[in-house]
Formats: C-alpha cells, sequence, structure tokens
C-alpha cells in the first residue's frame, strides 16, 4: 500500500481529542481544511477498525503504526464500544447491528462531534517543493521525523466521551485514504 497520511492521536481529556494529520508522501497533494468535518468520523471509524482487527504494522520507522496497548486490551475496547454498531454497519460487515438502516453514521456528525477544528497547515511549503529538491533528491533526503512534513492540527468534542473512548493518545497510523 501506498502511504499517502499518517494520523496521529496526541492527547485525549474526556471528550475532546487533540491530533495532527500529516502529508508525508508529496502525491498526496492536499491536506484537510477546516470544512472537512467527515474526515473526523473517518479517523474514529478507522482507528476502531485496526483496533478490533489489529491492523497496527508497529516498526520503527515514518510509515510505521504505534498502538500504545497491547493489541488484546485494544481488541476488548474495540468490542465493548458504544458506536461498535454503527462502525461495524459503516464499515458492511457482516456482523448484526441494532442501528436504524436509514441512519448513516457519516449522517450523525452533529449528534457525535460537538465542536471541530483545525489548524492552518504547518510546514508548508513542503520540504520537496523547494526549487531543484527533484533534480538532487535522494532517500536521505526524506527525514524520518513526521514533524517535518505538512500537517495540520485538528481538535475535535464528542458529544460523549465514550465515543471516543478508543482514542488512545500516543497512536499513530499510516495510510492512504481520507482525501480525494
Amino acid at each position: 500500500m501506498t502511504v499517502l497520511y499518517r494520523i496521529s492521536i496526541e492527547d485525549k481529556t474526556d471528550a475532546t481529542v487533540r491530533g495532527r494529520f500529516y502529508m508525508i508522501n508529496p502525491d498526496a497533494g492536499i491536506l484537510p481544511e477546516a470544512d472537512d468535518e467527515s474526515i473526523l468520523l473517518q479517523i474514529m471509524l478507522d482507528a476502531w477498525e485496526r483496533m478490533r482487527d489489529g491492523m497496527f504494522d508497529v516498526r520503527d520507522d515514518l510509515t510505521a503504526d504505534r498502538l500504545p496497548i497491547p493489541f488484546e486490551e485494544a481488541a476488548a475496547i474495540a468490542d465493548g464500544h458504544v458506536l461498535r454498531d454503527a462502525f461495524a454497519k459503516e464499515l458492511d460487515d457482516d456482523a448484526e447491528v441494532d442501528t436504524e438502516p436509514e441512519l448513516d453514521y457519516y449522517d450523525r456528525f452533529d449528534e457525535i462531534i460537538e465542536s471541530s477544528g483545525w489548524s492552518a497547515q504547518r510546514n508548508r511549503p513542503a520540504f520537496w517543493e523547494a526549487d531543484g529538491f527533484w533534480d538532487t533528491a535522494t532517500d536521505d533526503d526524506f527525514p524520518e521525523d513526521a514533524n517535518s512534513y505538512p500537517y495540520v492540527e485538528f481538535t475535535f468534542t464528542a458529544a460523549d466521551a465514550q465515543y471516543v473512548a478508543h482514542l488512545v493518545p500516543g497512536t499513530h497510523w499510516a495510510t492512504a485514504q481520507y482525501l480525494d
């Protein structure tokens, strides 16, 4: 899988989550903006699915994932999550779900997310946009520290702390999803 982005959960206090959305591949092209609210629901869903299925590729490089709790604990948190049925339905799992069929998870944004915000883009223009970068670039010219890449910070407060119970500070993962 080509990795375009990295999602990082930096902090969580009660129902408020703070994180970062990094662009780590020049092919990604864009970062979320203030009106990209549904991405927050995608982040919640993606984290839950990865926890449920143990889909964290833990290594020691820029595109590696990190889960600061044991996989078994993560799976138990995912299984007991208050939005488990809505998440499973959104993923179109074969699991039986008790959610209303006409109510899509993404249609529930205002019910799930009380408030949200995105920072201005950081580290823009990206280091790879400098004149002549691609003329001489080698693998060594790409930093291993995610904070050197373009990113935006996000903060959101869920209507209920249970909705974000699975978002563990210190968790991060690489993905090719989210933006079109």
